[in-house]
C-alpha cells in the first residue's frame, strides 16, 4: 500500500484500448497523510484543509458517497480515531500489484466479452457502507476501511463483477427501472465473475454469501420464485432494495441482496437454454427479455 498513492492517483491508461477512458483516482493516501499530519491541529482548521484538498477535487464522487464538503469533513474529523488502525491495515496492500492485477483484469475482461470497461474508479478511506461497488452509473469505489478491504485477494476477486457493471453500464441501450433490471445486473455480474474466475471461487464466495446462506437459497428456492413472480416488475424502491441490498433481507436466515442469487439462477437458465454461448445476449438484450426466455420460472 506504501506506493497506493503513486501508482492509483494516475490515470489507468489501458493500451490496448483505441479509447482510454478506464481510471482511477487513488485519496486514500492523501486522506492518510492529511490526517496524521493535523490530527492536532483544532477541528476547524482540519475542516478546511479536508474540505479543500479531499472533498473538492472529487466532488462528484463524495456527494453521491458521503455528501457534502461539510459532511465529508466532519466524518473525516470523527474518523481520526481510526487512524492507527487504517494506518496498520496500509501496510497490508500491495498497491503496485493492486493497480497491475487492475490493469491485466480489465485486459482480460475486454478480450473475453469483446467490450471496454469504461468509467471511474475512486479508492477512499470511507464510512465502510459497502467494501467495492457502484455510485449509480459514474464510478466504481473501493473503500479500503471496510473489513473486507484486508487483502489484494478480497479486493481484486470481486473486479471482473464490477469491471461487468461498467460494460453494461455503456453497452446495454435498455433502460429498466423495474426490479428485472437490478436482478439480472447483478445475477449477471455475478456469472460473470465466476466465469473469469474458472473454479477459483465457489458459487457462495462468487456470490458473497457463506456456504450456509447458499444452502437456505437452494433449500428455499420456490419460495424465493414465488417472491419474485409476485415483484420482478415493481417499481417500488423498496422492493427493489430487498432485491438488491445486502443490509435488507426477506427474513433473518436469508442473505440480502437476494436477488444477486435469483439473477444469477435466471442467468444459468438462459445459458442452459440458450446455447454456451448465448451469455453474450445478456449485454445486449433487455433485461425483461432475457428473463422471459431464459425458462427459470413461468410467468
Amino acid at each position: 500500500m506504501k506506493n497506493l498513492l503513486l501508482a492509483l492517483i494516475l490515470l489507468v491508461s489501458l493500451q490496448a484500448y483505441a479509447q482510454k477512458e478506464l481510471k482511477v483516482y487513488d485519496m486514500s493516501q492523501m486522506q492518510l497523510r492529511l490526517m496524521n499530519r493535523y490530527k492536532n491541529q483544532d477541528s476547524v482548521r482540519r475542516s478546511k484543509i479536508f474540505i479543500d484538498s479531499v472533498y473538492a477535487p472529487y466532488k462528484e464522487f463524495w456527494e453521491g458517497y458521503l455528501g457534502n464538503g461539510d459532511a465529508v469533513a466532519g466524518w473525516m474529523n470523527k474518523a481520526l480515531s481510526k487512524l492507527p488502525e487504517w494506518q496498520e491495515k496500509n501496510k497490508s496492500i500491495d498497491g503496485k500489484v493492486l493497480l497491475k492485477q487492475f490493469k491485466q483484469m480489465a485486459k482480460e475482461m475486454y478480450n473475453l466479452t469483446g467490450y471496454e470497461p469504461k468509467g471511474k474508479w475512486y479508492v477512499v478511506y470511507g464510512p465502510a457502507w459497502t467494501d467495492l461497488g457502484g455510485l449509480g452509473d459514474f464510478a466504481m469505489l473501493i473503500d479500503l476501511a471496510h473489513s473486507h478491504n484486508s487483502s489484494n485477494e478480497n479486493i481484486v476477486k470481486i473486479f471482473p463483477h464490477e469491471l461487468t457493471h461498467q460494460i453494461m453500464t455503456n453497452v446495454n441501450t435498455h433502460h429498466d427501472t423495474t426490479a428485472i433490471s437490478s436482478i439480472i445486473g447483478e445475477g449477471f455480474a455475478v456469472w460473470m465473475n465466476e466465469k473469469y474466475w474458472g473454479q477459483k471461487y465457489t458459487l457462495a464466495q462468487n456470490l458473497g454469501y457463506t456456504e450456509g446462506e447458499l444452502q437456505l437459497c437452494d433449500k428455499n428456492i420456490e419460495a424465493l420464485k414465488k417472491f419474485f413472480l409476485a415483484n420482478k416488475y415493481s417499481t417500488d424502491q423498496e422492493i427493489i432494495n430487498l432485491f438488491r441490498n445486502r443490509g435488507a433481507k426477506l427474513n433473518e436466515k436469508l442473505p440480502g441482496a437476494i436477488g444477486y442469487y435469483l439473477g444469477y439462477r435466471i442467468v444459468e437458465a438462459y445459458v442452459q437454454k440458450h446455447g454456451a454461448n448465448s451469455w453474450k445476449d445478456i449485454f445486449v438484450k433487455s433485461p425483461k427479455e432475457i428473463y422471459e426466455s431464459s425458462g427459470f420460472v413461468n410467468g
